[in-house]
């Protein structure tokens, strides 16, 4: 082979070679910038995530609280209408029979 064409060859391949590890340097250097950024990402929806749990349980208990408001307040409706019910049926058991009217 002509000494030129093996050193130009040579010259190739070394220039090849520094373009090969520049491009692997450049591919690592964004994997590293990526998984950094993934990393703050990931970090931010874990703490929305939590938050949202956070409001669902509080949201839960609320809720809660608020069917147990209901259900005394309904029983104690429910006591009320018996009361009256008794009442009224008292009140007509005992009403006198009214008055017939006299004819003109």
């Amino acid at each position: 082979m002509d000494p030129e064409l093996r050193e130009a060859l040579d010259r190739l391949a070394a220039d090849l070679r520094g373009e090969i590890r520049s491009s692997e340097d450049r591919i690592q250097a964004s994997a590293v910038e990526t998984r950094r950024h993934f990393d703050v990402v990931a970090e931010s929806l874990r703490a929305d995530i939590r938050g949202l749990a956070e409001g669902l349980v509080l949201s839960g208990e609320s809720s809660d609280r608020r069917f147990a408001d209901q259900a005394e307040r309904r029983i104690g409706l429910e006591g009320r209408v018996l009361s009256l019910e008794v009442r009224v049926t008292t009140l007509e058991r005992d009403r006198k029979p009214p008055r017939r009217r006299r004819r003109p």
